[in-house]
């Protein structure tokens, strides 16, 4: 839990402060002043943002919100649809080879996604979708 030293009141919970649209500066004993801006999510999570630049705007704390999530759905991205994680190479060369082709694989992706108009989950289930019918295919032409 993140506490606050606001105005006289010491130790105060942010959820507890009352925090304007344009940031409140805050005192963090032993770091010094910054400034937390509260956003709340369409479901009604609520994040604190804290930062020590000089006279930061909420536009400019949002378009650090949004890097900063824009890197974490790359980074799930490339763990569980390029399989980054699962590399079983013992050697430096082999290991960044298999980081480069992941990483390769999720840049192709991507670009299919864009250019075609789809979500991830639309092209995961399209590559699904073709498998099925093409084992079905083999399975009507060979009933064996």
């Amino acid at each position: 839990m993140l506490y606050a030293c606001a105005k006289l009141v010491h130790n105060k919970q942010l959820n507890k402060l009352d925090i304007s649209e344009e940031g409140t500066p805050i005192h963090l004993r032993g770091y010094g002043w910054v400034t937390v801006f509260k956003f709340t999510a369409k479901n009604g999570r609520i994040d604190y943002m804290v930062t020590n630049k000089e006279n930061p705007t909420r536009e400019y704390v949002k378009s650090i919100m949004d890097a900063r999530w824009s890197v974490e759905v790359y980074h799930r991205e490339v763990k569980q649809n390029c399989g980054i994680e699962r590399c079983q190479a013992r050697t430096s060369r082999a290991q960044r080879n298999h980081i480069f082709l992941a990483i390769s694989a999720w840049f192709e992706q991507h670009k299919r996604r864009i250019s075609e108009k789809i979500t991830l989950y639309q092209q995961n289930w399209d590559v699904i979708k073709n498998a099925i019918a093409e084992h079905i295919r083999v399975l009507l032409a060979y009933p064996n």
